[in-house]
């Protein structure tokens, strides 16, 4: 389980290395011109996530069921290819910015300073509920009911959330339209994944989950 660690390693820095140089104005006398800092702050925010994701989640590669429970590839086998799609597709706002700036009206910098603020709020929480999920995955016999504790104790999808507000800040950060059609996207995906990881979860726990289902909400308290 080891190899599949580091090659998630290599996927993730590798990724981030090929959105830089997606920015990157190559054969110009001013290449690190668009890195700037508000892309260049959004990548190492991302950078250091990725980071923190992989050192406190090593715990779960040490089996192949669990890690597959941490991908959610029991609730949803087709999810990671779409996933790793827009991914691709995410690609693309980082050209946007870079080189096309096809709409430079969303260029704004106050629009994009709280894109930035929005991304580091987003960033601490994550990070939070990354430290529980591992924590619960990491166990050698992880417990029979929910998480219902840290982030869990007010909504049902915490991670699926945090990345539906990350990619509404990476739309204002980068100020690309990509970035806006491609939060969509993702919202639809990830909505679509929690219902059908959300019908898992039913089967896994029966009772305790739709005891816990009814006293949180799904992605945003008090509202959703």
């Amino acid at each position: 389980m080891k190899k599949t660690f580091w090659i998630t390693l290599t996927f993730s820095l590798g990724y981030l290395v090929l959105a830089l140089a997606c920015l990157v104005l190559w054969r110009t006398a001013h290449p690190w011109l668009r890195v700037d800092c508000f892309s260049g702050g959004y990548l190492a925010l991302r950078f250091l996530g990725s980071i923190h994701s992989l050192i406190s989640s090593r715990g779960v590669f040490h089996s192949k069921p669990v890690m597959r429970e941490w991908w959610a590839l029991e609730s949803d086998q087709s999810a990671p290819h779409m996933v790793v799609l827009l991914m691709v597709a995410d690609l693309a706002v980082f050209l946007d910015y870079g080189h096309w700036q096809l709409i430079p009206s969303l260029e704004r910098p106050l629009l994009q300073s709280f894109g930035l603020g929005l991304y580091v709020a987003d960033a601490i929480w994550q990070t939070w509920t990354d430290a529980h999920l591992a924590r619960y995955f990491s166990q050698e016999r992880p417990e029979a009911m929910p998480m219902d504790y840290g982030p869990y104790r007010y909504v049902r999808h915490p991670r699926y959330a945090a990345a539906i507000v990350g990619k509404i800040a990476f739309a204002l950060v980068l100020a690309s339209a990509f970035g806006w059609l491609l939060a969509a996207c993702w919202g639809v995906v990830l909505l679509r994944k929690m219902a059908v990881e959300e019908a898992h979860l039913q089967r896994l726990f029966g009772p305790k989950y739709k005891s816990y289902a009814q006293r949180t909400a799904r992605v945003i308290p008090g509202v959703y």
